[in-house]
């Protein structure tokens, strides 16, 4: 069986020293830029998320409880509706 001579000197966490300081950046990094979604559904989802392999057309993203088919957000009849002031 080998066996370690030096068991006395485990490595320890360095120290800061004296003189040197951690600097932190001046600004946080900025988050990653949000993609556009063009023409979404109301679940807030692109059209393309509704596009799956298997049947249907619920959101790939919300799932089948949450949002059943593609209902894009502004369609002529949402529109007319906003207009006349029942619709959101």
């Amino acid at each position: 069986m080998p066996a370690i001579p030096d068991l006395d000197s485990f490595p320890v966490q360095r120290q800061e020293s004296p003189g040197e300081s951690v600097t932190l950046p001046a600004d946080p990094p900025q988050p990653p830029e949000q993609h556009t979604v063009v023409d979404p559904c109301l679940c807030g989802h692109g059209p393309e998320a509704h596009e799956h392999y298997r049947p249907g057309s619920d959101c790939g993203a919300c799932g089948r409880s949450a949002c059943g088919e593609y209902r894009a957000a502004d369609s002529a009849w949402r529109r007319l509706l906003r207009g006349v002031g029942i619709g959101r």
